[in-house]
């Protein structure tokens, strides 16, 4: 891996171009109107509680990046390790998201079947940039942070990863976001879509080393003090 300070700044770059090309496919699944994955309901969900009760309008990648904040915040009173990419992933992911849904960048159609093929299209861009942003080894999302935190207190990967998503998508469900026959897909087919792609991409995840915030902060300071 390159530690210079042009290796950084391209493997940063990555990172952002991943977190903005994942952002613009769940944009396309959020477009195609089926029903959201389960953190999206989420977002969806807040997002209308807080106009209905405040009259206040926050868009969906707003609620996801002080969602995914708030989750940074809870992995290290957990004690475990974040990255470069984790506060990247809280911060940009949101922003990009606001951008093409503010700005009508995504497609949509009236056409139900047209629906389906920008809702699985969407999963495939997806999942090209989630490749892109973890192929830097900057660290974990926050949600992946969490879900290896909960396991090393002897919680399963499968009840970690599932009951985070069930309590997104409930609190979602009762504040009003949209669960359909998307949400049925996300949940079923996401893992394997994204399987799918890191074997066509030759993506080996188990020889990932994330290199972790406190790791970035020393090779900085042997790149710049000596």
């Amino acid at each position: 891996m390159d530690l210079s300070v042009k290796g950084y700044m391209k493997r940063i770059f990555m990172v952002i171009i991943g977190q903005a090309i994942s952002a613009y496919g769940i944009g396309m699944t959020i477009f195609a109107d089926l029903g959201l994955c389960p953190w999206d309901v989420f977002n969806q969900g807040v997002s209308i509680q807080l106009q209905k009760l405040f009259g206040i309008e926050v868009m969906m990648g707003t609620v996801a990046q002080v969602t995914s904040l708030t989750i940074v915040l809870i992995v290290l009173l957990l004690k475990e390790k974040i990255g470069i990419s984790t506060i990247i992933d809280a911060v940009m992911y949101g922003a990009f998201l606001n951008f093409f849904m503010k700005n009508n960048l995504l497609p949509s159609t009236e056409i139900y079947w047209m629906r389906f093929v920008f809702f699985g299209l969407g999963f495939v861009v997806w999942s090209i940039g989630v490749y892109i942003y973890m192929k830097p080894q900057l660290g974990a999302g926050p949600r992946d942070s969490l879900m290896v935190a909960l396991t090393k207190r002897g919680i399963s990967v499968g009840l970690a990863r599932n009951s985070t998503e069930l309590f997104a998508l409930t609190i979602g469900w009762l504040c009003g976001g949209k669960v359909g026959i998307g949400t049925v897909i996300s949940v079923i087919f996401i893992g394997y879509i994204l399987q799918l792609m890191f074997k066509i991409v030759k993506f080996d995840t188990s020889k990932i080393k994330n290199e972790s915030l406190f790791e970035s902060a020393k090779n900085f300071r042997k790149i710049f003090v000596g």
